[in-house]
C-alpha cells in the first residue's frame, strides 16, 4: 500500500491520506492508539508524536494530530510508514 496524494481538510488538526489500496470489507473504523489486531500500519503510526487518532475507510485515512504538534514534522513520518 503506499500513499497517492495527502490532502488538507477543512480541520487545522486532520489530513486526508489518499492510499493506492481499498479495504476489502468496506468498513469504516476509528483508531485512538496501537492495539493488537489492528492493521500494521495504522499501529505504527501510533509510534508517531503528535498523532492523536486514525480514521480509516475505503481508500484513505483521516489522521488527526494533537493541539501543540507541528504537520512539518508529522507528514514525513507518515510517508515514511507508507515506503
Amino acid at each position: 500500500m503506499q500513499i497517492v496524494s495527502i490532502e488538507e481538510t477543512p480541520n487545522h488538526n486532520t489530513m486526508k491520506i489518499n492510499l493506492s489500496e481499498k479495504r476489502e470489507d468496506n468498513k469504516s473504523n476509528t483508531f485512538t492508539s496501537a492495539q493488537e489486531g489492528q492493521p500494521d500500519f495504522i499501529n505504527k503510526l501510533f509510534d508517531i508524536d503528535g498523532v492523536k487518532s486514525i480514521f480509516y475507510v475505503m481508500d484513505f485515512i483521516s489522521v488527526d494530530k494533537e493541539d501543540n504538534a507541528d504537520w512539518n514534522n508529522i507528514l514525513p513520518q507518515i510517508q515514511s510508514t507508507f515506503e
